[in-house]
C-alpha cells in the first residue's frame, strides 16, 4: 500500500468519478485505475461499485474511506512538523481539548504561554474528551486535555491531574439563590438541564432521582445550549465549578449533591518532551493552581 494509491481513492470518493479524480491528480485515466487496482489487492477486496454513476463505495470501501483519511491527515501533521523544523521556528505545541476546557482554562493559558514564547506556534483544537484523545493518539496533537476517565491510561500518559468538582449551577436570579442547604426535592422542582458529561455522571444523577423518587423530566442538551437555558429563573443545569465561575452563572448550596470532576493533561507514552513542551506544561499547571474559584 502506497501513499499514492491512498491518495487516488480519496480522490475518487471526493469527486465522485475516475475521470474527474485523474484530472484533480493531473494523471492519466489508466494511471489513476492501475493504482485503484493495486490497492484493491493489497486490501483483498474491491473498494468502488463502478457501473454507478457517480461511483459509489462497496462495503469494503466505507469502512477503508475513514482509516484513508487519518492516515493522509497524519502524514500532513508530520510534513507541517518538518516544514516548522525547517523554517528554523522555535517550535510548535499542538493540544486537543473540550469545549469547556477551552471556555475557562485555555485563555489564560494561552495568553502567557504566547507571552513567554511569542516565536512559537500554537495550535488548539477543540471537541469532546474521546475526540480530544483520539486526536492524541493518531498523531495529529501532541497534547490531550480530557475528562479524568480510567480507560484513557491505556493508551495515553498523564502529565496533570486537575482536580474540579461538579456542582449546580444556575441563574443569580434563581429563587433558590440565597437559600442555604437546599434539598434534592427541592432542586428538583426546577427544569433539569442536563450535559453529557459522561457514563458516571449520568448515574451518578440517576441515584439521587432515586433516592427521592423523583421522576420529573430531564432535558439532554449540549454545553453552548445548556449555558444561555441556564439563565433562565426555572432552570438548574450541572458544571464544573470553575466553568460555572466564569458563565455568569452561581453554585447553589446542595449538600447532598457532591461529584469529583477531574480533568487530565495527557501524551502518547514514551515521549520525551521538548523543552517548549515542557514549558507548556507548566503553564497549564500555572494557571489552573492560582485560579481556585
Amino acid at each position: 500500500m502506497e501513499f499514492g494509491q491512498i491518495e487516488a481513492f480519496l480522490a475518487v470518493v471526493h469527486e465522485g468519478s475516475f475521470t474527474r479524480a485523474a484530472t484533480h491528480l493531473n494523471l492519466t485515466q489508466p494511471s489513476l485505475s492501475a493504482r485503484m487496482q493495486q490497492l484493491e489487492q493489497s486490501l483483498g477486496s474491491e473498494l468502488f461499485q463502478r457501473d454507478t454513476r457517480p461511483v459509489q463505495l462497496t462495503p469494503s470501501g466505507r469502512i477503508f474511506v475513514d482509516y484513508a483519511e487519518r492516515a493522509m491527515s497524519i502524514l500532513a501533521a508530520g510534513q507541517e512538523a518538518v516544514r516548522a523544523a525547517n523554517a528554523g521556528m522555535n517550535g510548535r505545541i499542538t493540544v486537543c481539548c473540550p469545549y469547556s476546557l477551552a471556555t475557562y482554562l485555555m485563555p489564560e493559558v494561552v495568553d502567557r504561554f504566547s507571552e513567554a514564547h511569542p516565536q512559537a506556534e500554537l495550535f488548539m483544537e477543540a471537541g469532546h474528551s474521546d475526540f480530544a484523545v483520539s486526536q492524541l493518539v493518531d498523531g495529529l496533537v501532541n497534547f490531550a486535555l480530557a475528562a479524568a476517565f480510567p480507560r484513557y491510561s491505556a493508551y495515553s500518559h498523564t502529565l496533570l491531574r486537575l482536580h474540579d468538582e461538579m456542582v449546580v449551577a444556575a441563574t443569580p436570579e434563581h429563587p433558590l439563590a440565597q437559600t442555604n442547604n437546599i434539598s434534592l426535592a427541592a432542586l428538583w422542582q426546577y427544569q433539569k438541564l442536563v450535559i453529557h458529561w459522561g457514563d458516571a455522571f449520568d448515574a451518578y444523577l440517576e441515584s439521587l432521582q432515586q433516592m427521592t423518587n423523583e421522576s420529573g423530566p430531564i432535558i439532554r442538551v449540549p454545553l453552548a445550549a445548556a449555558l444561555p437555558m441556564a439563565r433562565r429563573p426555572n432552570s438548574i443545569t450541572f458544571l464544573p465549578r470553575r466553568l460555572t465561575a466564569v458563565s455568569n452563572l452561581i453554585e447553589l448550596h446542595v449538600p447532598q449533591f457532591q461529584f469529583d470532576w477531574d480533568a487530565v493533561l495527557l501524551t502518547r507514552p514514551n515521549r520525551t518532551l521538548t523543552t517548549l513542551e515542557q514549558n507548556f506544561v507548566d503553564t497549564v499547571s500555572a494557571v489552573w493552581y492560582s485560579n481556585q474559584p
